[in-house]
């Protein structure tokens, strides 16, 4: 039988008496150690895997020694700037023999009764229905002190309303009284528009009418319309043979 376990981030095959290093563990030399996350398992027949390890399933070792491995050099180097390191270390580890790979039976889940579950959301259940009928009859008991303080208020409002309505017979004597007054008020608004227009017109000056021009006198007698005829200087008239007469004689001068 063989396993292969996990030990400070790296993988191990483990068989029964193996000896192996493992990065360095905080136990003291002699001292038991468990194993406890193992990826595979094998028998030689059966062969088991885990996801990622396998439940009830671990390894016993005893620490042999713990010591230093091989010195690693680290060499640091830049061309043409003259720079150049060298370090070295060296990883510790520790020397375990295996003893046993225990294999167990997977722990089933513990499954709790369903009984009390459900018991508790009974009672959950019961204690929300009360508080809800708790509400439910102070908003009842809300609404009934309501309707009484309305109805007494609206009462108030009309017995009031009565009070100040005035009777009919009152009624009709304000309506007589004010009826006249309004009258009276509209004849002296009237009188006092007259008023104002007559004075009015009194003040305004009176514009003078402007004086009209004498109208031509389109009657005049034939003799002085004869008279002016002559009177004018009559137009000289030039015929045409005397003008080409003349033209002739420039030329022939």
């Amino acid at each position: 039988m063989y396993a292969i376990a996990k030990s400070g981030g790296k993988q191990f095959k483990i068989e029964q008496n193996a000896v192996i290093r493992v990065p360095s563990l905080h136990a003291k030399v002699g001292e038991k150690v468990r194993l406890k996350e193992i990826l595979f398992l094998s028998d030689g027949e059966k062969v088991a895997v885990g996801r990622p390890s396998i439940e009830g399933v671990s390894a016993e070792a005893v620490v042999v020694r713990h010591g230093r491995n091989r010195k690693i050099r680290i060499v640091k180097y830049k061309r043409r700037k003259g720079y150049r390191r060298t370090i070295g270390h060296r990883q510790g580890f520790t020397e375990l023999e295996i003893g046993r790979i225990i294999v167990g039976r997977k722990k089933k889940p513990a499954v709790e009764s369903k009984a009390p579950v459900e018991e508790k959301e009974k009672a959950a259940v019961a204690s929300e229905v009360q508080a809800a009928a708790v509400e439910s009859k102070k908003a009842e008991a809300v609404k009934k002190v309501k309707k009484p303080k309305a109805k007494a208020a609206k009462a108030a409002r009309k017995a009031t309303a009565r009070k100040e309505k005035p009777q009919p017979a009152v009624k009709q004597k304000k309506a007589e009284e004010k009826k006249p007054a309004k009258t009276a008020g509209k004849t002296e608004k009237a009188a006092e528009k007259k008023d104002k227009a007559e004075t009015g017109s009194k003040t305004k000056p009176k514009t003078r009418a402007k004086a009209k021009k004498p109208a031509a006198d389109t009657t005049k007698s034939k003799a002085e319309k004869e008279a002016a005829d002559k009177a004018k200087p009559k137009k000289k008239t030039v015929s045409k043979k005397t003008d080409s007469s003349a033209r002739e004689k420039a030329k022939k001068a």
